[in-house]
């Protein structure tokens, strides 16, 4: 069973200068605890600071299923602690029908929103995050590999062939009500009869924790804390990328 106590004690060993801090959480590995989400969300807000600005993935994978995505409604997929961020604490939701972002803190007016039709292309959020050397990227309870959505940047700008662009069609509803197409698209793994896109991370993890961009942490000796700046991590790979293309995935024929 784990307590307050216990993530107040992970948290205080973390110390993060960066002003914005990007978390990607997975609480099912927690097993038992005996506390809410508010205060767990609580404990995060005064360990980490109150002067920070957090921003915090809030999915919606269904989409291409239902064929539609509403700012003030679509529910957060990733997770319990992001959805309860969505709908208790955030200023402010990007719009994306699959990748959003919900931000709240005294600087969250200066994330930028979505200026792009894909996912992870220039002009979108997460370009902004990558290029944001102020940025600090915090995965609790997750490892690189569903706790680093900023790779994605990278595969993108590199247009890896183990990916390809789908539109996402259907309808988006604005914040004001106000109802549009979608005319964006996802830069997703190729999903073909014979060709499968896969990534793999272990390598890339290793390596960001060789050269003192990636901080990992077990707490004990189960849970991964993973600390590091998205810049920094974001132009390492790009530059691994440069030479090695497939850094980060492969496509495979099944």
């Amino acid at each position: 069973m784990f307590s307050l106590k216990d993530i107040k004690s992970i948290l205080s060993n973390i110390n993060i200068k960066e002003d914005y801090i990007l978390i990607h959480s997975n609480l099912l590995i927690f097993d038992k605890f005996n506390f809410s989400i508010e205060d767990l969300w609580d404990v995060l807000h005064k360990t980490l600071g109150n002067n920070k600005t957090y921003l915090m993935p809030t999915f919606t994978f269904s989409f291409t299923k239902k064929k539609i995505w509403d700012y003030n409604n679509s529910k957060s997929e990733t997770g319990a602690l992001t959805e309860f961020f969505r709908k208790k604490v955030a200023k402010k939701r990007t719009v994306h029908p699959l990748h959003s972002l919900c931000v709240y803190g005294p600087n969250y007016k200066y994330v930028t929103d979505h200026k792009c039709s894909s996912s992870f292309g220039k002009g979108s959020t997460w370009e902004w995050i990558c290029k944001n050397k102020n940025v600090s990227n915090l995965s609790i309870g997750i490892g690189l590999n569903g706790g680093a959505t900023i790779c994605h940047y990278p595969e993108e700008l590199y247009k890896v062939d183990y990916r390809e662009f789908i539109k996402l069609n259907g309808k988006i509803i604005l914040k004001n009500g106000l109802k549009k197409k979608s005319n964006f698209t996802y830069f997703r793994r190729v999903q073909k009869k014979k060709l499968i896109g896969f990534n793999y991370w272990n390598k890339c993890e290793k390596d960001l924790i060789k050269e003192n961009i990636l901080e990992k942490r077990l707490f004990k000796n189960k849970i991964p804390i993973l600390v590091m700046n998205t810049k920094r991590a974001s132009d390492f790979i790009i530059k691994k990328m440069s030479t090695e293309k497939n850094y980060l995935g492969k496509l495979k024929a099944i």
